[in-house]
Formats: structure tokens, C-alpha cells, sequence
């Protein structure tokens, strides 16, 4: 008879550094096991802070064969969402959030942004910092006419706003 032995482990070490990641942590009282499989899903790749508490899985009760799921730490995980609601974050405070009726936010914790694309929509409620071959002030600089932006020195190469 097949017996899954299911237990609640706490994360002390990842190795991310080979096909799969692993981890070591601590089972049953006293007991510590090491280069346990940490399964995730397709399309999400992290890297678990000590003291993650998660589920271990000893498939067949056989305890040389144990898989990590789920592992969350308690002190970064976000809290109070709504219902419907989803947060991918890190352990530095950086997060996406979807927020259903509030839309997509990004929050970077006052550290750098990055992003790519052939074209980018930016709406800041202060300053802005952006950098690139040019710049279209109000749209996308397809969409209208637009004017060098004047600056002391004279009319900007690279900035440009909608007329």
C-alpha cells in the first residue's frame, strides 16, 4: 500500500544554482532534511527567504523522496487582500499588484524601475524620468502634431509635446 506522508516544513537554505532548485529545512522534531526538490509552477521563478514556512511531501511515506510546496515567509507576505485580488512581490518590498477595480500597480520600493518595449505609456504624479531616442510629451508621437519642446539653450532634439 502507497502511502504520501504530508508535513510542515521551515525553509533554512536554497540552492538555485543547478536544473532544479533545492532546498534544506526542518520536518518532524529534530529531523532535517536537505537537497529537497522545491516545486513550483510554470511561468514563476523564486527564491524562498529563510524561515519560509511551507508543506513537505514524502511521496510512498518514503522520507528520501520529499518535495517542498508553497513556501511563503510570514514577514513579506502582502496582507489584508481582497477578494479576487493578487500580489507578486519579493522579499525587498518590490510588487506588482492587481487590484481588480484599482487597476495594475507597480511598486519598486523606492528603488530603480526598468522597463522595455518598442513603446511606453508613462504616467507619473510627480516626476518622471525618462530616457530614450525621443520623447513625445502627450501621446505616443503618432497622433497629432508636435513641436520641439524650447528649452534656454533652444528647441530640444529630443523632446517633443502634442500641439
Amino acid at each position: 500500500m502507497s502511502r504520501t506522508n504530508l508535513f510542515r516544513t521551515e525553509l533554512t537554505g536554497v540552492d538555485d544554482t543547478g536544473e532544479m532548485q533545492t532546498g534544506s529545512g526542518y520536518g518532524y522534531a529534530g529531523e532535517e532534511v536537505d537537497k529537497v526538490q522545491i516545486v513550483r509552477q510554470h511561468g514563476l521563478a523564486s527564491h524562498a527567504p529563510k524561515g519560509s514556512h511551507g508543506i513537505g511531501i514524502a511521496g510512498s511515506g518514503e522520507r528520501s523522496l520529499v518535495a517542498f510546496l508553497g513556501l511563503e515567509h510570514q514577514d513579506h507576505r502582502p496582507r489584508d487582500l481582497k477578494e479576487g485580488n493578487t500580489t507578486l512581490y519579493d522579499a525587498k518590498g518590490n510588487a506588482t499588484r492587481m487590484l481588480g477595480e484599482d487597476g495594475i500597480w507597480h511598486d519598486a520600493a523606492d528603488r530603480p524601475q526598468k522597463m522595455t518595449g518598442k513603446t511606453v505609456a508613462l504616467k507619473a504624479t510627480e516626476n518622471a524620468s525618462i530616457g530614450g531616442k525621443k520623447v513625445y510629451l502627450g501621446g505616443d508621437g503618432t497622433d497629432g502634431t508636435y513641436a520641439a519642446v524650447m528649452t534656454d539653450k533652444g528647441p530640444s532634439s529630443v523632446v517633443f509635446a502634442k500641439l
